[in-house]
């Protein structure tokens, strides 16, 4: 191979592709909204599921949630909202644009008819393998023995979908339309990935 004198060294493969990624304007890219959940879940790199398990909310209406969705737990609402602030703080650090509101995704188990916890304040809905490691969560929780959907309580639609007619809890079920695509207010309104 015949090389010819340059002051700058070529970059082949992946280098070449990072290099080439940097030079393009930031504008370029096109920023997805996504929820705090779909967020986490892509950067750990599970997959979402189709389908969930049927489980009550506390508002007596029945919902299909991913197998194993967990919640973290705090000592205090403002516990929860300091943490899910510095986790979208960090998420939008990596380029993702969060459409949550930490308000809307701290709740009190006191709000929940039949609750047992051993901290008073739950986190979002998220994905199994989702967990983030902050020293501000004092607890993971299983949404079925966490509660979720007490009345008044905004309902996350990429984790939670409405069940279908005449489905009983314990039963397996389509989360509808998949991941993210859900209309209904409150955690996130689309997800990119």
């Amino acid at each position: 191979m015949t090389a010819a004198r340059t002051s700058a060294l070529a970059l082949s493969g992946i280098a070449a592709a990072k290099r080439a990624a940097v030079r393009r304007p930031a504008v370029s890219r096109t920023a997805a909204v996504v929820s705090i959940a779909g967020a986490v879940l892509a950067l750990s790199g599970c997959a979402p599921t189709d389908e969930g398990i049927v489980i009550e909310g506390a508002d007596g209406q029945k919902y299909v949630i991913p197998d194993n969705a967990e919640r973290p737990m705090y000592d205090s609402k403002e516990a929860c909202i300091a943490d899910v602030t510095a986790q979208i703080q960090q998420l939008e650090a990596q380029g993702e644009t969060i459409a949550d509101k930490p308000e809307d995704l701290c709740e009190s188990s006191e709000a929940y008819p039949q609750a047992h916890y051993a901290h008073p304040w739950l986190g979002p809905i998220i994905f199994a393998g989702s967990r983030w490691n902050s020293p501000n969560v004092a607890g993971w929780s299983g949404v079925p023995t966490a509660g979720f959907a007490a009345p008044g309580a905004k309902l996350q639609p990429d984790v939670v979908s409405p069940a279908p007619a005449g489905a009983a809890a314990g039963e397996r079920a389509p989360l509808k339309s998949g991941f993210g695509s859900s209309g209904k207010s409150g955690f996130g309104s689309s997800v990119g990935g």
